[in-house]
């Protein structure tokens, strides 16, 4: 027998009173655990109701200097306002999407949350992906639980631990927890002593991580703030941003090449981006190369390095793979006409800049890495470090 869950479609626009009421029935704050009570809560954090509220009342982030700052900073394509993901969303953010658009919105799940912080300001606490989507479907309001944070710390330590909840850790949880440690660090909340570091990733993600891995969090926050001093995020428009301040230019001096940035997160589908920006972006231009440019978004902070290197190379394997089978299985003998070029990726990890220049292009047809990956070159190198040294 199938199971029926309750749903408000994208096309009804806002919430209701009754869509309330059924969202309590089947999260009941007075029994759901892990929410709620005053025990498991942070200190300084005290839940208050499930309301409704309206979108545009909700602040997204808050500042990176809690005391003086205004509004959120970017810097290099990195997050500094606050919330509880180091890039905004999750790493299941296009999960959570599909299923909205498939589904609605169910109301069988946690809500997403809001806090009213130290500053006075109603703040998103959980549930950036879920709010963007209404927001965009036209939605005016928002069932949100309801807390009261006393103090940024508490309410970090919240965002952290509202995403572990219900569902899986996304992939950069890890860095999360590492970038929420280090915003405790500079706030004096927590000292940079391994003993310490240890216990809040505990208190954080109980149960959640291997020891091998709480030790490699605590080792990168000991270390320093990752995020800031190992490795880079990006953006789409932090990436193109970052090609045009590098030298990277459509048509220089007519010269008839052209850049598309895409995230390592789209292999599966960039074929088809690319040949869409050169059929509606490119339309009627003299192209005698589009260079397709990768970033890889959000790193592993707790390996940026490894992150970095399996990203590229998962895109480059798939990249070639359905090249090959669209050559294959879509024409007889087929005129290839290479204007379409996956090129290089924008360097990200610090650590690596011996290796790779941070102000050039990381390029695909030099050297070693047009034969080899990113991976098989690095563990070749290892190799001979152990031998040699």
């Amino acid at each position: 027998m199938a199971v029926i869950v309750h749903s408000v479609p994208l096309s009804a626009k806002k919430f209701t009173e009754n869509d309330l009421e059924v969202s309590l029935k089947y999260i009941n704050p007075e029994v759901y655990p892990g929410l709620y009570f005053k025990d498991v809560l942070p200190a300084g954090v005290i839940y208050e109701c499930r309301k409704i509220m309206n979108i545009a009342d909700i602040r997204l982030d808050i500042p990176d200097n809690f005391d003086d700052l205004p509004e959120q900073e970017i810097e290099d394509g990195i997050l500094q306002g606050g919330g509880a993901r180091v890039a905004g969303i999750g790493g299941n953010a296009k999960d959570v999407g599909a299923s909205i658009d498939a589904h609605g919105f169910k109301l069988s799940q946690i809500p997403i949350s809001v806090a009213k912080g130290p500053n006075g300001d109603d703040t998103l606490v959980n549930g950036r992906t879920r709010l963007f989507k209404l927001k965009a479907a036209g939605f005016t309001n928002v069932i949100v639980d309801y807390y009261h944070a006393n103090n940024w710390d508490s309410f970090l330590k919240m965002t952290v631990m509202t995403n572990g909840v219900e569902d899986p850790y996304s992939p950069h949880t890890k860095g999360d927890i590492i970038y929420h440690c280090n915003h405790a660090i500079k706030q004096g909340r927590l000292k940079r002593e391994t003993n310490e570091v240890t216990a809040r990733v505990l208190e954080l993600a109980p149960s959640s991580f291997k020891p091998a891995t709480i030790n490699k969090i605590v080792l990168a926050v000991i270390n320093g703030d990752s995020y800031t001093s190992t490795c880079r995020g990006f953006t789409e428009a932090t990436a193109i941003k970052w090609l045009k301040d590098h030298g990277y230019h459509d048509n220089e001096k007519g010269n008839g090449i052209y850049y598309k940035v895409l995230s390592t997160e789209f292999a599966k589908k960039a074929h088809t981006m690319a040949a869409l920006y050169m059929q509606d972006d490119l339309k009627g231009l003299d192209v005698k190369e589009l260079r397709i440019v990768l970033h890889t978004g959000t790193l592993d902070a707790a390996d940026p390095e490894v992150s970095w290197s399996n990203k590229i190379d998962g895109f480059r394997y798939r990249w070639n793979m359905i090249s090959e089978a669209i050559e294959k299985y879509f024409f007889d003998k087929p005129k290839v006409r290479n204007i379409i070029r996956l090129y290089g990726a924008i360097p990200a990890v610090y650590s690596l800049s011996e290796k790779y220049n941070m102000d050039y292009l990381v390029m695909f047809h030099v050297g070693k890495l047009k034969d080899y990956t990113l991976s098989e070159i690095h563990g070749e190198e290892d190799f001979e470090d152990t031998l040699f040294n």
